[in-house]
């Protein structure tokens, strides 16, 4: 790769661009294979090579962006020169002009560091690792109705090369295995899921007891079809760290990415240094946690990641950042801005995103809420940055009474103003868990993510309905 590495310093360094002017060279070469299983039959497999080359300039304050799959030396020089080209292009009669974060460079090679890579696991290992998961699933009652699991894996090289002097290089490697189960009685269906994500090699897929998670998950959308319809209302709650995950990745997270802050469809904007929530909470986003789903080592940018904090005792300390926003707001770059693949710009995302923990334990939560329901295991849901409302959905849980776990509940929903969580935030738990791994859409791109914390008890939230 050094002759690579070399090929787009030469193609950068021939460029002819005015001082407040960048651009860079991001070469991407990335394998994945899924498998799915549904209801005992083998539905799909797939394997994608990819490799292409991403050209971006800024010039005159506006950008120009070009991709292509050709990956030769001279098929950079010429998408370099078209991005050059549309950017003076957009630079015409524009307004506020962009401009990158100029004082930081990074050379480093970041080789893949995993003990099994995928690529060297059989097709046929992948295919029984889902059908063994989706078995268990289904065995478990005659009334789970439909059952799927989910196998995938991807290793990545990307090249980076900048006009600010970085050259970066560096492999990674993402697994994933997810099951879930929908049972039926009568007219009533429940819905449950169960997902495991790592950057570490397929040893984190060897890891998952496909017997027990699956007969896990089979036995509890069983079980759910005998729990009781979930209460309505506002009334105080106990997150588990699953739906702490989903609310602070969807509702907090998102408002943190400094895109959504600089166009003013956050409801985090104008908001740093000011409280924001409890003095207990601390939100951070982390991509250097060793394994964890979010995590890699340099972005789309060619810059290196670092912990961001977020929030700190309640308050707001700073945004994810790209070199545009981080200029635009005189703050250091943190490595937030990533490509799904070659032929997408990059663009503010997160990474592990979690609330930290502090010190109380599960059962003096229950207490001091003294009457409400625990919720567990996120299901998705829908959010509102630019109101600061969501609405989520949980698989199941308890109703809380007298301070003691009582009787189960069904798929059930609850929903609040984003800020309204944090600063009714009454109580947290003491261990931190990243509970919520998968894949993040956001302009039509989706990368990897992580999220989570210690269980949260959170006064006034609305819970209503089935949320399945």
């Amino acid at each position: 790769m050094a002759k690579v590495v070399a090929n787009l310093s030469r193609v950068l360094d021939s460029v002819k661009l005015d001082p407040g002017d960048f651009a860079d060279l991001r070469l991407t070469d990335s394998q994945s294979t899924s498998v799915l299983i549904r209801n005992g039959v083998l539905e799909q497999t797939g394997h994608t090579h990819t490799c292409g080359m991403a050209a971006r300039a800024l010039v005159n304050g506006a950008w120009g962006f070009y991709s292509t799959s050709n990956s030769t030396t001279e098929s950079a020089r010429s998408s370099l020169e078209l991005a050059i080209k549309m950017a003076k292009a957009a630079s015409r009669g524009m307004g506020e002009k962009a401009e990158v974060f100029r004082d930081w460079s990074f050379k480093e090679n970041v080789p893949l560091h995993v003990g099994i890579d995928p690529r060297e696991v059989s097709l046929e290992e992948k295919i029984k690792v889902a059908a063994d998961f989706e078995k268990n699933i289904r065995k478990v009652d005659i009334r789970i109705a439909s059952s799927t699991a989910a196998v995938g894996d991807g290793v990545r090289r990307d090249t980076i090369s900048n006009t600010l002097g970085s050259i970066v290089e560096c492999e990674s490697c993402f697994v994933r295995v997810s099951g879930s189960a929908v049972s039926k009685e009568g007219t009533l269906t429940q819905q449950v899921s169960e997902s495991m994500a790592s950057t570490d090699g397929w040893e984190a897929v060897e890891r998952f007891d496909t017997t027990e998670k699956g007969v896990q998950v089979g036995t509890r959308a069983r079980d759910l079809l005998s729990a009781s319809p979930p209460p309505s209302g506002k009334m105080s709650v106990v997150m588990d760290p699953s739906l702490v995950g989903v609310y602070i990745h969807e509702a907090f997270g998102h408002a943190a990415e400094a895109d959504a802050v600089k166009a003013g469809t956050s409801v985090l904007a104008g908001k740093l240094g000011k409280v924001v929530g409890s003095r207990e909470v601390s939100v951070y986003d982390d991509p250097t946690i060793p394994g964890a789903a979010g995590s890699f080592p340099f972005d789309s940018e060619g810059t290196r990641t670092a912990r961001r904090t977020i929030v700190e005792n309640g308050v707001l300390m700073g945004y994810l950042h790209s070199l545009e926003t981080s200029s635009w707001l005189k703050s250091k770059p943190n490595g937030a801005a990533r490509a799904m693949d070659f032929s997408s710009v990059p663009i503010i995302r997160m990474s592990n995103t979690f609330i930290d923990a502090s010190d109380m334990k599960v059962e003096e939560l229950l207490e001091l809420v003294k009457d409400g329901v625990y919720l567990t295991k996120s299901y998705g849901g829908y959010v509102d940055i630019v109101r600061g409302q969501f609405l989520f959905s949980a698989q199941g849980g308890n109703v809380i009474r007298d301070g003691k776990l009582a009787e189960s509940i069904q798929n059930v929903s609850m929903s609040g103003m984003t800020l309204e969580v944090l600063e009714k935030t009454i109580g947290i738990g003491d261990r931190m868990e990243l509970a919520f791994p998968g894949t993040c859409g956001k302009g039509g791109q989706w990368v990897p993510v992580n999220g989570g914390g210690p269980n949260l008890a959170v006064r006034d939230i609305v819970i209503g309905g089935r949320g399945g």
